[in-house]
């Protein structure tokens, strides 16, 4: 399993929700669903999360 603290992240590189939101063609709402959510995400937007806050796994 993989966790990770979206928010602590964006804090690191400061970058805000509102420009990741705006990089990733989603609105905020969706965002906070997807990493607000303790059951699962999908990979589009995993992906699409990570590519944005340029961290490689």
């Amino acid at each position: 399993m993989i966790q990770l603290n979206v928010e602590k992240l964006l804090k690191a590189r400061n970058m805000s929700k509102e420009k990741l939101c705006n990089s990733m063609n989603i609105s905020r709402y969706n965002l906070n669903k997807a990493i607000r959510s303790h059951n699962s995400i999908s990979y589009k937007y995993l992906e699409r999360i990570l590519q944005n806050i340029k961290l490689h796994v």
